[in-house]
């Protein structure tokens, strides 16, 4: 099971920081305990994964459960904490947790409930499963002091048979976003050019949707499985766009690039892809069709890795791409 990232915040466990009162003692003497129980029998549990990671302090320290549910954290430097509990068949917790030098955090009680699971197998329009594909559960959640669609716990692999399983969820609502590439069509034709593999990628909001409003979505409660899901993957839809950055341009113009970024609603980013600005301004890119925010960025050369970063916006714009090319854009700068 991938375990959530643990700089995912919620703020559903926010009544549960705790603060504790500073007396200037030892800067190691700092300890967390607690134990972790079944919220529904009251029941100690000893088998799920205790983790714990600092602010500002990269990497995550892990400790075990005793046979009554028992954990502790010892030595620790004040600081703000964040304890993750896993288990492949319970909700994730997280608490946050202040602690101050020399009065423990201690006897934390950590009721974990029966996980809800969304579970099916993807298909393609030929009855297929794709070469390779990746689905993301999309809730309503907060980042920060925003409210919105956010990503609930990162990407998760499909298995090559086309099933997929989410990892244990809270309850709520959720919708399906899947990407990846189809397997190639039988037949003698080429298949190895650009063209043909951009045919086959695919990234879309469950069942075809251009808003993450429009989505359909699954409703579960706790302890729920909702199983057996047989979805298909709509044929992909390529449009060129092309357009024209205008005003003044750099002199060194070899590092300008136009950036794609899909607006499906979300707080979090669903993806971007970058084309190239000649000399002259003119630009041209393949995206599907939705809401986009066109942005002109100047990149960093390539670093021995091949990466590349971005350094400078000059200007942005926003387009609706529809099921057909579009001519003119128009970028000022």
């Amino acid at each position: 099971m991938r375990r959530k990232p643990l700089y995912w915040d919620s703020g559903l466990f926010a009544d549960h920081e705790r603060r504790i009162i500073h007396t200037g003692v030892s800067m190691m003497s700092g300890t967390i305990t607690g134990c972790v129980l079944n919220a529904a029998t009251g029941e100690a549990l000893s088998t799920p994964q205790i983790s714990l990671t600092g602010t500002g302090v990269i990497g995550e320290t892990f400790t075990n459960l005793d046979e009554l549910g028992r954990f502790a954290f010892r030595p620790l430097p004040p600081g703000r904490y964040c304890l993750g509990v896993h288990h492949d068949c319970y909700a994730p917790v997280y608490h946050n947790i202040f602690l101050e030098v020399e009065n423990p955090v201690a006897d934390l009680q950590i009721p974990l409930t029966s996980a809800a699971f969304i579970k099916g197998r993807i298909l393609d329009e030929d009855g297929l499963p794709p070469q390779r594909c990746h689905f993301t559960l999309i809730r309503v959640g907060k980042r920060g002091e925003r409210s919105g669609y956010i990503s609930d716990s990162g990407d998760h692999e499909v298995d090559e048979d086309g099933r997929f399983s989410s990892p244990p969820l809270h309850p709520g609502r959720y919708s399906l976003r899947f990407a990846g590439i189809l397997r190639k069509p039988p037949g003698p034709h080429l298949q190895s050019t650009d063209s043909a593999v951009q045919q086959r990628i695919f990234d879309f909001l469950y069942p075809n949707a251009q808003d993450v409003t429009d989505a359909d979505s699954f409703n579960v409660q706790t302890g729920e499985i909702v199983h057996d899901l047989d979805l298909r993957i709509p044929r992909p839809i390529w449009r060129s766009v092309r357009g024209k950055v205008t005003g003044k341009l750099p002199k060194d113009s070899a590092h300008i690039f136009v950036h794609f970024v899909r607006d499906v609603g979300m707080l979090d980013s669903f993806g971007s892809s970058g084309v190239k600005v000649d000399s002259s301004g003119a630009f041209e890119g393949l995206v599907q069709p939705g809401r986009y925010r066109l942005s002109v960025w100047e990149m960093t050369p390539p670093n021995q890795e091949g990466y590349t970063r971005m350094t400078k916006e000059f200007a942005s714009t926003e387009v609706m791409i529809p099921t057909h090319d579009v001519d003119g854009v128009e970028i000022q700068i």
